[in-house]
Protein backbone atom coordinates (compact mmCIF):
# COMPACT_ATOMS: atom_id res chain seq x y z
CA UNK A 1 0.00 0.00 0.00
CA UNK A 2 1.44 3.36 -0.89
CA UNK A 3 1.92 5.98 1.53
CA UNK A 4 1.58 9.92 1.64
CA UNK A 5 3.82 11.76 3.88
CA UNK A 6 1.71 15.27 4.47
CA UNK A 7 2.40 17.63 7.32
CA UNK A 8 -0.59 18.54 9.88
CA UNK A 9 -1.37 21.39 12.29
CA UNK A 10 -3.34 19.98 15.44
CA UNK A 11 -3.32 21.93 18.83
CA UNK A 12 -1.24 20.26 21.51
CA UNK A 13 -3.56 19.10 23.70
CA UNK A 14 -4.79 17.11 20.67
CA UNK A 15 -1.45 15.96 19.86
CA UNK A 16 -0.57 14.66 23.52
CA UNK A 17 -3.73 13.03 23.31
CA UNK A 18 -3.39 10.87 20.19
CA UNK A 19 0.30 10.28 21.17
CA UNK A 20 -1.27 8.19 24.55
CA UNK A 21 -3.65 6.56 22.47
CA UNK A 22 -1.39 5.24 20.39
CA UNK A 23 0.77 3.96 22.91
CA UNK A 24 -1.77 2.45 24.57
CA UNK A 25 -2.79 0.86 21.38
CA UNK A 26 0.91 0.16 20.89
CA UNK A 27 0.94 1.39 17.57
CA UNK A 28 3.53 3.96 15.86
CA UNK A 29 1.59 7.38 16.09
CA UNK A 30 1.26 7.57 12.46
CA UNK A 31 -0.96 4.14 12.52
CA UNK A 32 -3.24 5.42 15.08
CA UNK A 33 -3.81 8.81 12.90
CA UNK A 34 -4.39 6.69 9.74
CA UNK A 35 -7.36 4.20 11.63
CA UNK A 36 -8.87 7.45 13.25
CA UNK A 37 -8.92 9.35 9.77
CA UNK A 38 -10.61 5.84 8.10
CA UNK A 39 -12.69 5.13 10.63
CA UNK A 40 -13.67 9.42 10.22
CA UNK A 41 -13.96 9.13 6.86
CA UNK A 42 -16.39 5.97 7.28
CA UNK A 43 -18.26 7.51 9.63
CA UNK A 44 -18.85 10.50 7.31
CA UNK A 45 -19.28 8.07 4.35
CA UNK A 46 -22.13 6.41 6.19
CA UNK A 47 -23.80 9.76 6.83
CA UNK A 48 -23.69 10.40 3.85
CA UNK A 49 -25.39 7.51 2.23
CA UNK A 50 -28.03 7.85 5.03
CA UNK A 51 -28.64 11.11 3.93
CA UNK A 52 -29.34 10.46 0.32
CA UNK A 53 -31.26 7.66 1.21
CA UNK A 54 -33.44 9.79 3.39
CA UNK A 55 -33.90 12.18 0.53
CA UNK A 56 -34.86 8.99 -1.87
CA UNK A 57 -37.12 7.25 -0.05
CA UNK A 58 -37.99 9.47 3.15
CA UNK A 59 -37.06 8.81 6.72
CA UNK A 60 -37.78 5.46 7.74
CA UNK A 61 -40.37 4.75 10.89
CA UNK A 62 -39.75 3.44 14.11
CA UNK A 63 -41.17 -0.08 13.00
CA UNK A 64 -38.24 -0.28 10.22
CA UNK A 65 -35.79 1.70 12.56
CA UNK A 66 -36.46 -1.21 15.30
CA UNK A 67 -35.96 -4.22 12.66
CA UNK A 68 -32.74 -2.27 11.31
CA UNK A 69 -31.53 -2.48 15.11
CA UNK A 70 -32.57 -5.96 15.27
CA UNK A 71 -30.70 -7.12 12.27
CA UNK A 72 -27.88 -5.28 13.23
CA UNK A 73 -27.78 -7.00 16.79
CA UNK A 74 -27.75 -10.12 15.35
CA UNK A 75 -24.95 -9.60 13.22
CA UNK A 76 -23.25 -8.83 15.86
CA UNK A 77 -22.42 -5.08 14.72
CA UNK A 78 -21.60 -3.35 18.26
CA UNK A 79 -20.64 -6.10 19.76
CA UNK A 80 -16.81 -5.76 20.90
CA UNK A 81 -14.46 -7.61 19.56
CA UNK A 82 -12.04 -10.35 21.18
CA UNK A 83 -8.41 -9.68 21.09
CA UNK A 84 -8.34 -13.59 18.83
CA UNK A 85 -10.89 -12.34 16.68
CA UNK A 86 -9.52 -8.71 16.06
CA UNK A 87 -6.18 -10.91 15.04
CA UNK A 88 -7.32 -13.15 12.80
CA UNK A 89 -9.48 -9.97 10.63
CA UNK A 90 -6.07 -8.39 10.55
CA UNK A 91 -4.29 -11.04 9.49
CA UNK A 92 -7.01 -11.86 6.59
CA UNK A 93 -7.22 -8.31 5.94
CA UNK A 94 -3.65 -8.23 5.31
CA UNK A 95 -3.11 -11.48 3.15
CA UNK A 96 -6.35 -10.11 0.91
CA UNK A 97 -4.12 -6.64 0.52
CA UNK A 98 -0.73 -8.47 -0.02
CA UNK A 99 0.74 -6.78 3.26
CA UNK A 100 2.65 -8.56 5.80
CA UNK A 101 0.33 -9.89 8.39
CA UNK A 102 2.31 -7.24 11.03
CA UNK A 103 0.11 -3.82 10.83
CA UNK A 104 2.22 -1.38 8.97
CA UNK A 105 3.22 2.28 9.42
CA UNK A 106 1.31 4.86 7.39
Amino acid sequence: MAVEKLSVSMPGVVVARARLAADRAGVPLSTWLAEAAEAAADLSEAQAAAQEYAEKFGEPDQAELDAIRTQLAEAGVGAPESPIDAAARAAALARLLGLPDERQAG
